[in-house]
C-alpha cells in the first residue's frame, strides 16, 4: 500500500496534464485484467464484469498545481495556481520547491522566494503573506535562461517534497487523490482475485481541482448507468490545536468518512445509511461530516441520476506539500468497500 501510494505521488499530474497518472493506473488494471479505456478528455474507465447491481468508484487524478504566468525579466517567475478556488494559502508556500513539467522532459526545479524578515521589517512582518507577492527562483539571471530551460508561459508545476512516514502518519503532497487512487487499484486487485465478481466501474476523472470538470463529462456519458457511485476524496479533519472552531469531530485513523453534505449537494442518504449500517455489522470505524468550503466529483454524478456517496479519507493540511494521512484509514476504506461488494 505505502509503495503504490509512493509511487503515484511522484508521478506529475496537475490539472489538464494528468495522462502519465492514467496511463500509470491503466497499466496496473489492465494487468488485473481489467478492460480500460481513456476518453478523449482524458478520464480513465476500468471495467470488471461481474453480477448484480452496476456500481461505479470515482477518484480524480489531478493534483493542485501552478502555471507560468510571467517571465520576468532577470528570470524570476510569477506564477498563477491552477485550480478552481481563489489564490492558495501563501502561508504555507514560502521555500517550498516545485518540478516543473517541460516539453522536453527535463527535470527542472525552483522554489518560492519571499522577502526574508530583514528585508520586510519589523512592521512588513506584521502583514499576512500575499501569493501576490511571492514569485519562483530558479536560479538564473535572465529571461533568456528560462527559456532555455524549456519553461514558457503556461508551463505547469507541481511540489516536489518527498513522501514520508512520520511515526504513524505518512506526509507528502498530493494524497489529494492520489490516496483514492491507491484504493482504487487495490481494490481492483483483490476483487479480481474473487470467484463472484462485482459489477463495477473505476473511472479515474480529470480536472477535478478546477471545478471537476472530467466528471461533469463522464457523468453524462454514464448517465442514468449505475446503480449507485461511490466518490473517493481526501476529507477533512478537526484533529489539530488551532481548529476547535471548526465544528469538525473527524480525525486520522478513525476510518473513512461518510459525507453527508458538502458545499453543493447533500448526497445518498439510503447509501450513507446502508453502508453506516454495513461498517457496524463488520466492525469497520467510519465517521461522519458536514463539509463546508468542500466539492467533490460526487456532485454531477447526482445531478446526472446516480445515487452518490462521497468517502472520504481523513486528511490534514489539505492543498499544501505536507498533506497527512494515516494509512490505517485506507485499510478501513478498503475493508468497507470489499464488504460492500462482496455482499451486493
Amino acid at each position: 500500500m505505502y509503495n503504490l501510494l509512493s509511487e503515484l505521488v511522484v508521478i506529475p499530474g496537475p490539472v489538464g496534464r494528468e495522462e502519465q497518472v492514467q496511463q500509470f493506473l491503466a497499466d496496473k488494471w489492465e494487468k488485473f485484467n481489467l478492460k480500460t479505456e481513456i476518453d478523449r478528455i482524458g478520464n480513465l474507465y476500468g471495467h470488471i464484469s461481474g453480477e448484480g447491481p452496476h456500481w461505479a468508484i470515482v477518484s480524480h487524478a489531478d493534483t493542485i498545481g501552478f502555471l507560468v504566468q510571467q517571465i520576468l525579466t532577470d528570470g524570476f517567475l510569477k506564477m498563477a495556481f491552477n485550480t478552481a478556488a481563489t489564490t492558495p494559502d501563501a502561508r504555507f508556500l514560502a521555500g517550498s520547491t516545485v518540478r516543473f513539467l517541460t516539453d522536453n522532459s527535463e527535470e527542472v526545479l525552483g522554489y518560492f522566494g519571499l522577502r526574508s524578515g530583514h528585508l520586510a521589517g519589523i512592521e512588513g512582518k506584521k502583514k499576512p503573506i500575499l501569493f501576490d507577492e511571492m514569485f519562483i527562483d530558479l536560479g538564473v539571471k535572465s529571461s533568456e535562461e528560462v527559456t532555455n530551460l524549456g519553461i514558457d508561459i503556461g508551463t505547469p508545476a507541481v511540489f516536489n517534497s518527498p513522501l514520508v512516514q512520520i511515526q504513524n502518519n505518512v506526509v507528502g503532497p498530493s494524497m489529494d487523490n492520489r490516496v483514492g487512487s491507491t484504493i482504487q487499484t487495490i481494490l481492483a486487485e483483490n476483487l479480481m482475485k474473487k470467484k463472484n465478481k462485482p459489477n463495477l466501474t473505476l473511472i479515474s476523472t480529470v480536472q477535478e481541482e478546477i471545478g471537476m470538470k472530467g466528471a461533469a463529462a463522464a457523468a453524462v456519458a454514464e448517465k442514468g448507468k449505475f446503480d449507485g457511485v461511490i466518490n473517493l476524496d481526501v476529507g477533512l479533519t478537526g484533529d489539530i490545536p488551532s481548529s476547535k472552531n471548526d465544528f469538525l469531530p473527524t480525525k486520522l485513523s478513525s476510518g473513512p468518512i461518510l459525507v453527508v453534505k458538502d458545499f453543493s449537494i447533500h448526497y445518498s442518504h439510503s447509501l450513507l445509511t446502508s453502508l453506516a449500517k454495513l461498517a457496524k455489522e463488520k466492525n469497520i470505524p467510519v465517521q461522519k461530516a458536514v463539509f463546508k468550503n468542500y466539492n467533490t466529483d460526487g456532485m454531477y454524478f447526482f445531478m446526472n441520476g446516480h445515487p452518490t456517496l462521497t468517502v472520504s479519507i481523513p486528511c490534514r493540511y489539505t492543498h499544501t506539500n505536507f498533506e497527512t494521512i494515516n494509512l490505517s484509514d485506507i485499510q478501513y476504506t478498503l475493508k468497507l468497500l470489499e464488504s460492500l461488494f462482496t455482499s451486493s
